[in-house]
């Protein structure tokens, strides 16, 4: 994943409990706000499949959190 990641969308599901961010390369990242540390965010390739390269990892979130610092999601 060499691109720069951004947000193209973001639901909100369950009141608040879960936010599913779809990025421009149509990968998925899955956020349990109120789960602690490592198993706050789960990330999906396009095709549904688990995402395990840590550098992968890391560029989503980055992207996640550039997307919530703006919109003032917290």
């Amino acid at each position: 994943m060499a691109d720069y990641l951004c947000v193209s969308g973001c639901e909100i599901q369950e009141m608040g409990e879960r936010r599913v961010y779809h990025l421009n390369n149509n990968s998925v990242v899955i956020e349990h706000p109120k789960y602690p540390g490592k198993t706050r965010f789960q990330f999906y390739t396009h095709s549904g499949q688990s995402i395990r390269k840590p550098a992968d990892k890391t560029a989503m979130k980055q992207a996640v959190e550039r997307h919530k610092k703006r919109w003032r999601l917290a």
